[in-house]
């Protein structure tokens, strides 16, 4: 599933594109489905900027080129998969989403600190930014569930129901079900395999994962804060705005639309979908005002911390509000601007021979600092002086100080202090040498125990099993139990190698490899069910069995490339 991550970062762009029939600007297409070409340099660029964040530099031409053919590999399986849930009629709905991801928290969301209050994992937090993006966004978390994992787990289910077992193959394994067998497993422990490394062999394995031994750059700032008030003046700027947005949503035009018609040049305007929230969980004033509002009605203009707020009631059930908010930002003007440009310059300078805490203290203004963070985090929240700031860094030593950088998210002149920060380096082979014997000593183990397995299933000789650990098992069936373990998928392999005539199984079993031989086979009357056959043939589905499904049709797609680079 790896692989198929990175459809999000490009290919779902293609959501309304992929199936045009349009040949203008047609950059190819794929089992008839027309690409247009915005659509692929979309897709492109979000491969070219994902390369260069991995990569902390810009592809040569030769990665560019790899770049543009895995561009295309992308698009072409997410081609295939959106025929294929056209196919199977798959849907998922934001209801399915927000059930699974409250039900089943990502791994990188709990460990993540974004989310950790003293240091520990708050659920509470983590729930109020799944349904509100506040204070994180979770929308492309919730759009990769919604048009990524979700689906593809429908996917794998319709599969292996309608594609994968064929009748003669669903015969054979409910034959399997219904028998018992003797079964010999001679057993290959890489534990007993004696393994000597060269210092070469160490070097080679350090310079082959050199990704592994880097030191992530981080950084530590501390920042003053100089506050701009937006005058009287300001507000009301702003307020005839957020009435004329009314307006024009009263009369039923569409949010998103005025939203981007208005941000072309003022860029005032947000909206955050909150999806549906327990009626009994919001805020007294919000639920009263929601509840004095019909479904599909929007509310009167209202103050809000940084501006002007309407909320827009979608919909309500017995105890759940589906609702947004349209938020309307007070810009200071640039009168109002200057006088607290003055003072954070002021700020700034004095800074720059006493340090910032100092001369924050000296203008009695708020000193705040963001602990050590890594080399793309800001660690406030304005996202519009990002990129300024991250900027500023990459030329920024320990100690520097920003000239004043204004924040219309914050409404405030921020001073940034460099309290601490880390380029990227490389931990020293010598640091790591002694680490990595054991590491590679243990690879090595396993590649000679799985060689010598190999052979010897190969070599089918029956009387070398002495040789090593081995173990007779009578009359076992698909449930039996060794040493505590449920081992149904070697008994199955087993016998389904015995009765196809193939070559001994070596399979892999809590870091030992064991080659079943049956010796004795014996069927019963038993009639299993379509759910145990199923069940049965699940449990012998490889790890990345769903990636070979796609890569046998991607291998299969037509595929048309008019713009070869």
């Amino acid at each position: 599933m790896n692989k198929l991550l990175i459809i999000i970062i490009a290919a779902f762009i293609l959501l309304l594109g992929a199936c045009a029939v349009n040949t203008v600007n047609e950059a190819g297409r794929i089992n008839g489905n027309s690409i247009r070409d915005d659509d692929f340099m979309n897709a492109y660029r979000g491969h070219f900027a994902n390369f260069s964040f991995q990569n902390g530099r810009s592809p040569d031409n030769e990665e560019k080129l790899k770049i543009f053919s895995e561009t295309w590999l992308n698009i072409t399986r997410y081609v295939i998969l959106k025929d294929y849930y056209k196919k199977y009629k798959i849907s998922t709905n934001m209801r399915e989403v927000l059930d699974t991801l409250s039900t089943n928290i990502p791994a990188h969301i709990v460990n993540s600190p974004l989310f950790k209050v003293n240091g520990k994992f708050d659920k509470q937090l983590y729930l109020q930014s799944l349904t509100t993006d506040r204070p994180e966004n979770l929308a492309p978390l919730r759009r990769h569930y919604l048009e990524n994992l979700i689906p593809i787990i429908k996917l794998k289910e319709k599969l292996i129901e309608n594609e994968l077992i064929t009748p003669k193959e669903s015969k054979q394994i409910a034959k399997i079900l219904a028998s018992k067998a003797d079964i010999e497993l001679v057993i290959f422990d890489p534990a007993q395999q004696r393994v000597i490394l060269s210092d070469a062999e160490i070097a080679e394995y350090y310079n082959s994962n050199l990704s592994r031994f880097s030191l992530k750059p981080y950084h530590s700032l501390a920042y003053a804060m100089v506050p701009v008030l937006p005058v009287v003046d300001d507000r009301q700027i702003s307020y005839a705005m957020a009435d004329s947005v009314l307006t024009l949503l009263n009369k039923g035009n569409v949010a998103e639309e005025i939203i981007r018609n208005t941000n072309s040049s003022s860029g005032l305007l947000s909206m955050v979908d909150h999806g549906y929230v327990k009626t009994s969980d919001l805020p007294e004033d919000l639920g009263f005002i929601l509840g004095s509002i019909n479904d599909g009605s929007y509310s009167q203009v209202l103050r809000s911390e940084l501006g002007w707020a309407i909320y827009h009631k979608v919909q309500s059930t017995k105890s759940l509000t589906h609702y947004r908010t349209i938020f309307i930002q007070t810009l200071a003007s640039r009168s109002t601007l200057a006088a607290p440009e003055t003072l954070a310059s002021r700020v700034a300078a004095l800074a720059s021979s006493i340090g910032l805490e100092s001369a924050a203290d000296e203008f009695d203004l708020a000193y705040s600092t963001t602990g050590v963070q890594y080399a793309d985090s800001l660690g406030i929240n304005a996202k519009d002086i990002r990129s300024a700031v991250i900027g500023w860094l990459s030329k920024a030593q320990k100690g520097s100080i920003s000239a004043p950088i204004y924040s219309n998210e914050l409404s405030a002149w921020l001073v940034f202090e460099v309290v601490d920060i880390q380029r990227l380096t490389v931990k020293k082979f010598s640091d790591v040498r002694e680490s990595l014997i054991p590491e590679l000593t243990a690879i090595r183990q396993k590649e000679l125990n799985h060689n010598k397995a190999k052979a010897w299933a190969e070599a089918s000789s029956i009387s070398a099993a002495d040789k090593h650990g081995s173990q007779t098992l009578s009359k076992v069936d698909m449930n039996f139990v060794w040493n505590g373990v449920p081992l149904g998928n070697i008994y199955f392999q087993a016998v389904h190698a015995n009765l196809n005539k193939q070559g001994l199984a070596v399979v892999e079993h809590n870091d030992i490899l064991i080659v079943p031989i049956v010796r004795k086979l014996y069927f019963t009357e038993e009639k299993p069910g379509i759910e145990q056959i199923r069940a049965a043939y699940v449990q012998t589905l490889a790890p990345n069995w769903f990636d070979k499904w796609l890569d046998a049709k991607v291998k299969a797609a037509k595929v048309q490339i008019n713009n070869a680079p």
